[in-house]
């Protein structure tokens, strides 16, 4: 018993020296913007102050941002792996000229997390943070609002963000903000394309469009797990020209605009334990496949519509319920599909419990679906 006294007594010392700002030690490792001039109260630029601690700091150090409303003039540029971490929400950032907030260039294992990010700029590609050709790095615990992106990734792989999330519904910003266009944004750059960059519980609410892939060169991949992506007036999840795996798991959607999930010309992806609640226009999808899009799985997931152009190869539904109980999630239960092809199974079957999809199916296979307000 004293053992395990001892040791949690241990472990409650080293989560509070964790979580304490005054535990950092301030030398050529870690650094506080303070120290150097910033003020924090809305007002005065803060810029310079940024830019010599980031440059007093040794690489592998941690830069900390105390509780302040912190206003720049010039984006931030960091060129080494550092650690930026503010106290949550209390530690705002804005810059007030039309600019990008913090560019991550040619960095590996950096990290950016604890901070409220802000933006008034409707100019296409300005962001809160943007990451450019780098690697293994990690956002966690950042709250977005306006900027034309929150986050763009261009031609950066195997970064890890957790609890990205849009300041939508949060508000308590202390500058004006604009209403973004994409909250995420990947695509390549100088020839790299955007891969296999993992998203765990982000929560994209309002805003335009939630997260776009782009790819083209037989690359470009993700994986989410878990998290919500609801009422933007756009998509809230673009794949287009993407080609390696993909996963979309245990996602929320509920009253976006133009559509839930929309996949062009991309393949290998799988889509699972998504649940997608309408809220828009009754024609509105869940998920729409179109263009030159093959093999991919939607399973164990709860949808409104699904559109599969004849275009598409290989998609298979897998425990798919269609419909939803209450309100009228009923009548929005429905899958549009191709033109009837009799050589392929359902082809020339009528819907009923023979064929769970109201309309005829082309190349597509589908395992236990039903369609809720139908009884099946």
């Amino acid at each position: 018993m004293r053992t395990l006294t001892l040791a949690v007594a241990a472990l409650a010392t080293s989560l509070s020296i964790i979580g304490s700002a005054s535990a950092i030690t301030e030398d050529t490792t870690n650094t506080y913007v303070k120290r150097f001039g910033a003020v924090g109260d809305g007002v005065n630029d803060d810029t310079f102050a940024f830019q010599q601690a980031l440059a007093q700091v040794k690489a592998g150090g941690i830069v900390f941002l105390p509780d302040g409303n912190f206003t720049l003039s010039s984006t931030i540029v960091i060129t080494k792996p550092v650690t930026i971490v503010g106290t949550g929400a209390a530690t705002q950032l804005y810059n007030k000229n039309n600019q990008t907030l913090f560019r991550f260039v040619n960095v590996n294992d950096s990290a950016i997390r604890d901070l409220y990010l802000g933006s008034n700029s409707t100019q296409p590609g300005v962001s809160l943070i943007e990451f450019v050709n780098s690697h293994h790095n990690q956002i966690n615990n950042v709250t977005m609002l306006g900027g034309y992106y929150g986050l763009h990734l261009q031609g950066s792989l195997l970064n890890t963000v957790i609890d990205l999330r849009s300041g939508t519904n949060f508000q308590g910003f202390f500058a004006p903000t604009s209403i973004n266009n994409t909250w995420v944004m990947a695509e390549p750059f100088n020839g790299i394309s955007a891969n296999a960059n993992t998203f765990i519980a982000p929560v994209l609410e309002g805003g335009t469009n939630g997260l776009v892939l782009t790819d083209g060169a037989g690359q470009g991949s993700l994986h989410i797990m878990g998290g919500t992506i609801e009422g933007v007036s756009g998509t809230g999840l673009t794949l287009t020209g993407t080609f390696l795996p993909s996963s979309i798991t245990g996602l929320h959607f509920e009253a976006n605009g133009q559509a839930d999930i929309v996949v062009n010309n991309s393949s290998n992806i799988r889509i699972a334990a998504v649940a997608s609640l309408p809220g828009g226009a009754a024609s509105t999808p869940s998920i729409s496949l179109s263009g030159d899009t093959r093999n991919v799985q939607i399973t164990d997931s709860l949808l409104s519509i699904v559109s599969v152009a004849a275009s598409t190869k290989r998609i298979q539904l897998q425990n798919i319920t269609f419909g939803a109980a209450g309100g009228n999630y009923c009548a929005f239960a429905n899958v549009n599909l191709p033109a009837v092809n009799p050589a392929l199974p359902y082809g020339s079957t009528a819907y009923g419990p023979n064929n769970p999809f109201p309309g005829p199916i082309a190349n597509i296979t589908a395992v236990n679906v039903g369609d809720y307000c139908a009884g099946l």
